[in-house]
């Protein structure tokens, strides 16, 4: 089965891609070096095939680009006080990683994954020391969750995860540091008032949900994690309060761009959906999640 992708990503990514950027700028305030220039715009806004054979003919230059690393900072902690380069930034690698796995995310009927191939580029990324490192810290950058740095932060951090969590057979390193991270900003958008929202922390928490490990990172933050896609689930029943669901009230606002048939307290049938689909993942770890499902 499938997902279709976040209608609001998805808009937010075309809107900055159709910014301009003072790259030639930023080189004279020393936010980017000129090097630095010079590998963005030879992936940028090139044939696909281009971009692979440039970034496969450096991975080691690319993934220090990104990442970081030999005492030289990423690109996207050297540019952190540029807003517009850190957006562009941020929709550029999740272009790169789009090529491989993103939206739409394809499920193996018993949900055990197997060790797949990945990309020689998203390969480099997840073997890097601290692939995670450059993003946290964008994930807090803004209190207001339609804040586009941590909503472009969060998508390419759950797709970097999903695609370590899926590349092999153990936990890939640092994830219990960056998922409890990751897992406590979704849970802000699963309590917004926007549908739109509520739709991208419930996909990302699906595209995570691969693992036994993930699912139990999950479940030990159940309290955050859970209990907002439970009052979605109550509103949906018709059970649930104007302060329990943040989809009570039944009025999306003009950003949201779910499904438009709805159940009981506004929730989209498309929404409701992909909540279950989170619920279906966690109940493969029964013994572990007990009755707590019931709450």
């Amino acid at each position: 089965m499938s997902l279709d992708p976040p209608a609001y990503i998805l808009s937010l990514q075309n809107n900055i891609r159709a910014r301009p950027i003072s790259w030639e700028g930023a080189v004279r305030a020393r936010t980017i070096t000129d090097a630095d220039l010079k590998k963005i715009k030879s992936i940028d806004k090139v044939r696909k095939e281009q971009r692979r054979q440039t970034i496969e003919g450096d991975l080691d230059g690319f993934v220090k680009l990104f990442l970081g690393g030999d005492d030289v900072q990423s690109i996207f902690q050297a540019a952190a006080k540029r807003q517009d380069i850190l957006q562009y930034l941020l929709v550029l690698i999740g272009d790169l990683l789009d090529g491989m796995f993103n939206y739409p995310i394809i499920y193996d009927t018993v949900l055990t994954w197997r060790a797949l191939d990945v990309s020689p580029f998203t390969s480099a990324l997840i073997k890097h020391p601290e692939p995670y490192k450059p993003f946290l810290p964008h994930l807090n950058q803004s209190t207001n969750v339609e804040d586009p740095i941590p909503l472009l932060t969060s998508s390419v951090l759950s797709n970097l995860m999903s695609q370590a969590l899926r590349s092999s057979t153990k936990p890939p390193a640092h994830i219990e540091e960056a998922m409890p991270k990751l897992n406590t900003y979704l849970s802000k958008l699963a309590q917004s008032s926007d549908s739109g929202l509520q739709d991208i922390a419930v996909q990302e928490y699906s595209a995570l949900l691969r693992t036994q490990k993930s699912r139990e990172l999950f479940w030990k933050q159940k309290q955050e994690t859970l209990s907002p896609l439970m009052n979605i689930l109550r509103a949906a029943a018709g059970s649930g309060k104007d302060t329990e669901s943040t989809v009570a009230s039944g009025g999306g606002s003009i950003r949201s761009m779910t499904a438009d048939m709805s159940l009981g307290g506004g929730v989209s049938i498309q929404l409701l959906y992909h909540v279950l689909l989170v619920i279906w993942q966690l109940s493969f770890e029964g013994k572990m999640v007990g009755e707590g499902l019931d709450g």
